[in-house]
């Protein structure tokens, strides 16, 4: 091998650490968009949820009142693995649970999406693992953390990121 062959190696091994560069530099480019648009996706969701639950469209078209008892002595009592296990079948349900609330993911004055561990019976002291998120529209008074709540919901499906049902509540007492 000749001194007239080293320039070649030289450029070569130069392309070769040129093309991982660029590489490298195009990775953190993408992972830095895919962050981007998922931040600015949640936001939206987060927004159109807030714009949504506005009293405009809501006042459009008035729901006759029912009290707790009333929306109650609707509403099935069903376990929550067969809530979950059947989603497809309970969609749309009318369902009664009891729970303890343990995430606030969202509030506004007329509008809170919460995470709530389900009871395993009626006992207060029963609560499980297993949660829901509950989406309440015109919700008239506050709930905290670790407030315990009996509410009558509609299965609206499952959410496709945590495998937890999803409900719509329609009455809803803080004990």
């Amino acid at each position: 091998m000749g001194p007239d062959q080293l320039p070649e190696a030289g450029s070569a091994l130069k392309a070769n650490w040129g093309r991982a560069i660029a590489l490298s530099v195009g990775l953190i480019a993408l992972l830095a968009f895919g962050t981007y648009l998922n931040y600015t996706q949640g936001e939206t969701r987060d927004s159109s949820v807030a714009e949504s639950s506005s009293g405009a469209e809501l006042a459009a078209t008035p729901v006759p009142t029912l009290t707790f008892t009333e929306w109650r002595s609707e509403a099935e009592t069903i376990s929550y693995d067969t809530l979950l296990g059947d989603a497809d079948q309970n969609e749309g349900k009318t369902v009664y649970f009891r729970g303890q609330v343990g995430h606030i993911a969202s509030a506004t004055e007329s509008y809170i999406e919460m995470w709530v561990y389900v009871a395993l019976d009626d006992r207060i002291e029963g609560w499980g693992e297993d949660q829901v998120v509950l989406h309440y529209r015109n919700f008239p008074a506050g709930v905290n953390v670790e407030d315990i709540i009996s509410f009558v919901a509609v299965m609206d499906g499952v959410d496709p990121v945590h495998h937890v049902p999803e409900l719509t509540v329609k009455a809803l007492e803080v004990e």
